[in-house]
């Protein structure tokens, strides 16, 4: 006889031998103890977690000789040709394949005709959700005024696809995902049975590889026990299904933690040599982190959230110490994105080394800003500006940029990286005096920006002039003659007021501005590290602002 799968061996055959939907048989059960069931069932949940399994047993239930009853017999007639699939009165139907209206015209033909022996005729329709609109609605009025002798029971993994029409004729029935702590003990009884020798860590891994389908977990035993029934171990599991042991996710983003790139990077490249899916490993990444967050914020209190072994929880829990709040989520959004990048590369292996850098570089950046060979317990001017000894100057990084797909260069800094090339500690500090002409135009930027946040139009129009004299208190702006028409907006009542107040908070200075058409007029410069981002990619500033919160303004 030829061998027969695991996941058929074991398909359960009462409601008590199904896994992890309790819910729905107790329901079920309840029901036919009462008599009180309707004509029509839609069955929906994942793959793999006992929908099918449910509706034959259910099936058997109903026309078993002893019932109808929530325990059958399997031994009556009616009982065994449901199990073998072959009962004249249960017609199992495959929505994918049958999915037209011919095929459903046929069974309203066959609904007519009463159950050969059984109580009732039963039809089976799975992946419901594939039937064509017409046949869908050739089905409704069979489904809601069947014949009394009729069940429908529909089973499908995309309820959103079924017309509301469909299920509003139908008792819904939900079937959860199996938890891997639910898969695990499943496993390691049926393992036992088989005489199968399986690591707790390779229990584990294929439990979590299911991803809450049992169906899916058996499959994966079966195909363990194939290779070696004596020592089955993690390390087998994870090279036959090229997923990533959870000792590497660990390592790895314990080399993040420390802000080591190089590290990362050699992590990644000894994945890759193991033949490792990198799509795999970017999603792992995903939940990982997802993990840290929720451990970050409730601990133990949350540790239901993590579908996870006590001892991997533990591990989670310490590991999330060493990330603040914010850097997980930040690593959440910047691996999210590497899964949109790698849509346009033809291999995931930048996109996630890009990603790696991103996390790592920011604060080895900073590190070399901020040694202790450099610090000092005086504030010190930077530009002209004075700040605290705490205060960290962040430049530009080509990730930064090339992230950037707005159509202009971002600079960052400030509270959400609005484009302003100065930090928003730096921005709103106060300037030392004396204030001079110079110490005007390396504030320009900070200060014009300040006013796009309020008015955009008239930030766009001082775009076009730059700090000319600075006599007293008296400030003149200058403007080439084609930007007379700039120069005569900015001079209105509401947009000279906007000007002068927020120069006066940002220089600390009561200014009274003036505007003048200069002849030799030259344009503001850009900072320095904005000149050499701009040479590198051969770009050129587009607008050096952009918030979506001005539109409009």
């Amino acid at each position: 006889m030829s061998y027969i799968v695991l996941a058929r061996r074991y398909r359960p055959q009462s409601f008590d031998e199904v896994v992890g939907q309790k819910h729905i048989t107790d329901l079920l059960k309840e029901g036919i103890r009462t008599k009180h069931l309707g004509h029509a069932f839609l069955f929906c949940g994942p793959r793999g977690v006992g929908k099918t399994s449910c509706a034959r047993i259910l099936a058997k239930s109903l026309n078993c000789k002893e019932g109808p009853t929530a325990t059958p017999c399997d031994k009556c007639p009616a009982c065994k040709e449901i199990t073998s699939g072959n009962s004249f009165d249960v017609i199992e139907i495959d929505g994918a394949s049958n999915r037209g209206i011919d095929e459903i015209r046929t069974l309203r033909e066959n609904v007519k005709f009463a159950p050969s022996y059984g109580r009732y005729k039963i039809y089976i329709i799975d992946e419901v959700h594939m039937l064509t609109e017409p046949a869908f609605n050739a089905l409704l009025k069979t489904l809601e005024e069947p014949p009394e002798y009729v069940k429908f029971i529909l089973a499908t993994t995309a309820p959103a696809k079924v017309p509301a029409t469909i299920i509003s004729r139908c008792q819904r029935f939900d079937f959860y995902r199996i938890s891997i702590a639910v898969l695990t003990s499943t496993l390691e009884s049926i393992a036992k049975t088989e005489k199968l020798k399986v690591s707790d860590e390779a229990m584990f891994a294929i439990a979590k590889a299911a991803s809450g389908s049992l169906r899916d977990a058996l499959s994966i035993l079966d195909q363990a026990g194939a290779l070696s029934r004596k020592d089955i171990k993690a390390e087998d599991i994870t090279s036959m299904l090229g997923t990533v042991e959870i000792g590497l996710l660990f390592e790895l983003v314990d080399c993040i933690s420390q802000r080591n790139c190089s590290a990362a990077l050699s992590v990644i490249d000894k994945i890759i040599n193991q033949g490792k899916d990198m799509k795999q490993l970017n999603r792992d990444l995903i939940e990982h982190f997802r993990h840290l967050m929720i451990m970050k914020v409730g601990g133990k209190g949350l540790g239901g959230l993590v579908d996870y072994p006590v001892a991997a929880k533990e591990m989670l829990l310490i590991q999330s110490q060493a990330f603040a709040l914010p850097e997980i989520i930040k690593a959440i959004e910047i691996f999210v994105q590497c899964q949109e990048n790698a849509r346009a590369a033809d291999s995931l292996r930048i996109p996630l080394e890009l990603a790696i850098a991103q996390l790592t570089y920011r604060v080895e950046a900073k590190g070399a800003v901020t040694s202790p060979s450099k610090a000092s317990a005086q504030p010190k001017p930077i530009e002209g500006k004075v700040v605290s000894p705490s205060t960290e100057v962040r430049f530009t990084s080509p990730v930064n940029i090339l992230a950037n797909k707005k159509g202009f260069v971002g600079l960052p800094g400030g509270e959400e990286d609005l484009s302003l090339g100065l930090p928003k500690e730096i921005e709103n500090t106060v300037i030392a005096e004396p204030l001079t002409i110079g110490t005007v135009k390396r504030s320009w930027d900070a200060v014009t920006h300040a006013i796009s946040r309020e008015k955009m139009s008239v930030a766009t129009f001082l775009q076009e002039g730059s700090p000319y004299a600075l006599q007293g208190s008296k400030l003149t702006i200058g403007f080439p003659k084609e930007a007379t028409f700039h120069k005569e907006a900015l001079e209105t009542k509401d947009s000279l007021r906007i000007v002068e107040r927020v120069f006066s908070e940002k220089l600390n200075a009561a200014l009274k501005i003036d505007f003048k058409i200069v002849e030799d007029h030259k344009p503001q410069e850009d900072e320095p590290f904005v000149k050499a981002a701009l040479e590198a990619f051969k770009g050129k500033v587009v607008n050096k602002w952009h918030s979506d919160t001005n539109a409009g303004k």
